[in-house]
């Protein structure tokens, strides 16, 4: 099933997919044409092993033809480019049951995830992250985080993190680069799972962050940090358990910082409460900050706790960057997107002959 959300497409797979060679797109005869955008916007998920044979109503199976099919198919594609989106599966390190990345030492370390700008990091006393199939969001996977240690003494912490051309710094992961202009970002989102086992204080879940360089100037680093997302200071209470929860920033959620240059929760608008500055107000205070990467994890002063994230997704001058993370299916030889469009054609040049014999 494919559908539009917001400006960012997305596609979801049943998991019996790939086992099969052909689709029958059901209820709408323009799917195909949403199935094709999501391939252009980059969804490396739509495997394009498959043939079209005809669209599937509630009333009976019909031939797609082709007039329906150059319809869909400029629609799909028109959307795809003006949709301004890119999405991208990123796979764990290792295959099912994936990743478990854990360290328990009192310093922070990190791992790269193969193939992609994303970290295991910040992990430390015990802290364990990982991409696996454990509580499974938008296919077979998704982030898992736990840990034990806390919250008193040398509590556990464990991230995972989307960096700017990062570098190994001391076993742990920094950017090097930047993603664009802070005052371009307009906001983020993402999935999170609270498990009934967590025994952490109960409004506490995997929050996201954004990392900054607060003057714009890389070479420097004593202004670096970031902001940071949380409900129990959005109108929160306590945190759901074992269903998947979306939550998106806009210009009016409060954030709270920590470093920048500038203390841990600084107080920067006239209110006396340092936690409910938006993400406009942080803008307008830091006018000539750059993007670093984004950021997602538990820890740092948590009781014991179970959750995960996914889809994780932020918007960098109107562009939407969206993460699914997944364990790698079993590859298959399949045909390039051109090849798939060649194919559907000469299918129905192929009709044509026969409707006019």
């Amino acid at each position: 099933a494919c559908e539009a959300t917001g400006h960012l497409i997305g596609c979801t797979l049943p998991e019996w997919f790939d086992s099969i060679d052909f689709f029958a797109i059901r209820s709408n005869k323009y799917a195909f044409g949403a199935l094709i955008a999501c391939h252009a916007a980059g969804l490396d998920g739509v495997r394009p092993r498959y043939r079209i044979l005809a669209v599937r109503h509630p009333h009976g199976e019909q031939r797609m033809s082709s007039k329906i099919f150059s319809l869909a198919l400029v629609t799909g594609l028109a959307a795809g480019a003006a949709s301004g989106a890119h999405a991208a599966l990123v796979y764990a390190n290792n295959p099912a049951p994936g990743d478990a990345y854990s360290n328990a030492s009192g310093s922070n370390q990190g791992q790269a995830i193969a193939g992609s700008d994303w970290y295991y990091n910040n992990v430390r006393n015990g802290g364990t992250v990982g991409i696996s199939d454990a509580n499974p969001r938008s296919g077979n996977a998704s982030a898992s985080f736990s840990g034990t240690a806390g919250p008193g003494g040398a509590s556990y912490k464990a991230d995972i993190e989307y960096l700017a051309s990062g570098v190994a710094v001391g076993g742990n992961y920094l950017a090097s680069g930047s993603l664009g202009a802070f005052s371009d970002f307009s906001g983020m989102s993402y999935d999170w799972y609270r498990d009934s086992a967590s025994t952490n204080t109960a409004g506490q879940h995997p929050s996201l962050r954004i990392l900054l360089d607060r003057d714009g100037d890389l070479s420097t680093i004593n202004d670096r940090g970031g902001l940071v997302f949380e409900r129990a200071y959005n109108g929160g209470g306590a945190a759901p358990t074992d269903s998947w929860v979306t939550d998106v920033v806009t210009g009016t959620t409060f954030l709270w910082n920590f470093g920048l240059g500038i203390g841990n929760e600084a107080n920067i608008n006239a209110t006396p409460y340092a936690y409910d500055a938006t993400l406009a107000e942080w803008q307008a205070h830091s006018p000539n900050a750059v993007i670093l990467g984004f950021s997602s994890g538990v820890g740092s002063g948590w009781g014991p706790f179970v959750g995960a994230v996914d889809n994780i997704s932020w918007t960098i001058g109107g562009v939407t960057t969206m993460s699914n993370f997944e364990l790698e299916r079993a590859t298959v030889p399949e045909p390039g997107s051109l090849a798939l469009l060649g194919l559907a054609l000469a299918g129905l040049a192929v009709a044509r002959r026969r409707k006019g014999a």
